[in-house]
């Protein structure tokens, strides 16, 4: 891949090809939540899709943890180079579980909750089990974008073979990736994919579902930047509050599609004490709400979200929303009179730059036109949380980014450490496109000049 790539971003696409997931925890692992809860294979067509995040999240909140609280002894890096030691003397994922499994089952937890709901709405689901092949968005979020070509390629063809028609999922990055980058990356990809709260929102609505909690409490809801800017799924998460007895929603002050972004999209593995102070900006934003529990539908966000009220010493309970629809529907359900809901769905961001190919021409080319529109007026700085956590340094704000992408891609010279550190301090929260009046599209800009600077061999 070249030496361009951080070591960490090494480690994840490698376990993602061999292992499937960012950690390396394996399928064995990953698939045991749903053991004796679903059926095997898809069901008239349709799956519910774990993916490779939310089965093994808590060992990266047990990592966050021991950074807290090692910091300066240990960090990510360090399990990048002692991770495949580990695996060869198979010792790896037993002592990833003796560690932190009992953390994982938190997350495990929501699978199998999301699960219960879905099936308690008569939404006919089965698992893959150890056939699921793991989306590979992590490829395409480290800009190894040649590497994400060749495996979403090999998906769709698995998931033909499978006779997978329709996705369900619990993940909104996996369902961005199967949404928006699978119909760029694959020819013909024709394989339905929709969110948990989609569908319960839209089942919930047809049914005339209200369901009682059996207790009071006042939530927030932290909408993650995939789901609502991206996905532009926003409305559906405040239907299904809604329809619970007993539950106050009170919201925070960015929140839709203005959401605050809270620390992942990648940041937690290249550069985790900037992801902190993202989270941490965020939390503290949540906690103003005097709200006692912290719903989300994203396991990154849960991540970031548990590691931040942890870090300043916050018992605030952070959970999938699922969760919670699944402890109101145990207690039954009432019905009103059911309706077709045609909820929103927000358009936050310009039209994707098109790329022909991904050689070298075709990407120097596109990013050049594109980065060229950019009007260096700094709007897009504003909401930058990478740049706001790094004290507003403009080499780490969205535009000084796009201008380093200018530069390289014009043949100036940069230095190799400056590339990593501007293009991977990068969170792709999409604020900035929201905010460019020139109507670029940021995020994937930084994806694809991340791309270039791998496969232009920037650094020898």
């Amino acid at each position: 891949m070249g030496s361009i790539v951080p070591e960490v971003v090494s480690f994840a696409a490698r376990n993602t090809k061999e292992v499937g997931d960012v950690l390396g925890i394996g399928a064995d692992k990953r698939v045991k939540w749903a053991e004796g809860l679903l059926e095997r294979g898809p069901v008239k067509g349709t799956i519910f899709y774990a993916g490779e995040m939310y089965p093994v999240m808590g060992y990266s909140e047990g990592a966050f943890k021991i950074l807290k609280r090692v910091e300066g002894l240990m960090n990510i890096n360090h399990l990048a180079k002692v991770g495949p030691i580990m695996r060869k003397l198979g010792i790896y994922t037993v002592g990833m579980n003796s560690l932190w499994g009992g953390i994982n089952r938190r997350y495990e937890k929501a699978l199998q909750d999301a699960v219960k709901v879905l099936r308690g709405l008569g939404v006919e689901i089965g698992f893959l089990f150890e056939d699921e092949p793991p989306s590979g968005v992590a490829l395409h979020t480290y800009g190894l974008l040649r590497e994400f070509q060749e495996h979403a390629n090999w998906v769709h063809r698995r998931l033909k073979e499978l006779g997978v028609k329709k996705i369900i999922t619990l993940d909104p990055i996996v369902a961005t990736a199967f949404r928006l980058y699978y119909p760029e990356f694959v020819p013909g990809w024709d394989v339905e994919c929709y969110h948990f709260v989609e569908v319960v929102a839209e089942r919930m609505a047809e049914l005339g579902l209200k369901f009682d909690l059996g207790r009071r409490i006042k939530v927030t809801y932290h909408d993650p930047c995939y789901l609502a800017r991206t996905l532009g799924v926003v409305d559906e998460v405040r239907f299904i509050l809604s329809r619970i007895e007993g539950v106050e929603l009170v919201e925070p002050e960015r929140r839709g599609i203005f959401t605050g972004c809270s620390g992942d999209g990648g940041l937690e593995l290249t550069q985790p004490p900037v992801a902190r102070k993202v989270a941490l900006d965020r939390v503290m934003e949540l906690k103003k709400t005097g709200a006692n529990l912290v719903l989300t539908s994203c396991p990154a966000c849960i991540l970031m979200l548990r590691t931040g009220f942890d870090f300043i010493g916050q018992r605030v309970g952070v959970e999938d929303l699922a969760s919670l629809i699944a402890e109101a529907m145990a207690r039954g359900s009432e019905r009103v009179e059911g309706e077709v809901k045609n909820f929103k769905r927000y358009r936050v961001f310009p039209k994707s730059p098109h790329f022909d190919s991904l050689s070298l021409e075709d990407l120097s080319r596109v990013l050049k036109m594109e980065t060229d529109r950019c009007k260096k007026c700094g709007f897009c700085n504003v909401e930058c949380p990478t740049s706001k956590a790094m004290n507003r340094l403009e080499s780490r704000s969205s535009r000084g980014r796009v201008t380093l992408i200018n530069s390289l891609v014009s043949g100036d010279p940069v230095r190799p450490k400056e590339v990593l550190d501007r293009l991977y301090t990068c969170v792709l929260c999409g604020r900035c496109s929201q905010e460019c009046p020139a109507g670029l599209h940021v995020q994937e800009l930084i994806v694809y000049g991340r791309a270039y600077a791998i496969y232009s061999g920037t650094i020898p």
